[in-house]
């Protein structure tokens, strides 16, 4: 009963230890590396629960491709008059592009003013 506990107790301590180390790396059998990593400790549905919760109170949470990253909300939203001297300057760099087929708009060189508003 004894050498059974012992051999049990051995066993944890090594699947322990097996968690604590990230990676391991072994040669295969034509010499190329393969490296393993031991698998994540599993979550509680109640986890996962509260992490979608979080996800959706903070705004990270997305659904379906479309918006694939989800936006992430700024800490300080900019004043119009910000937004509009970045547009400005965008203009003036060229970084405005007319159409789809343009992405990445081409560079530009011109003198930011135009006759069309």
């Amino acid at each position: 009963m004894k050498a059974s506990t012992i051999l049990l107790c051995a066993g944890l301590a090594a699947a322990g230890a097996a968690q604590a180390q990230p990676a391991q790396y072994k040669r295969d059998l034509y010499g190329d590396w393969r490296v393993t990593y031991a698998a994540p400790a599993a979550k509680t549905a109640d986890q996962v629960g509260a992490e979608l919760a979080r996800a959706k109170a903070d705004g990270t949470y997305s659904f379906g491709q479309e918006d694939y990253p989800p936006a992430t909300a700024s800490s300080r939203p900019e004043s119009r008059a910000q937004v509009e001297q970045e547009l400005q300057q965008a203009r003036i760099q060229g970084e405005m592009a007319s159409d789809q087929e343009d992405y990445p708009p081409p560079a530009m060189a011109h003198s930011g003013a135009s006759a069309i508003r």
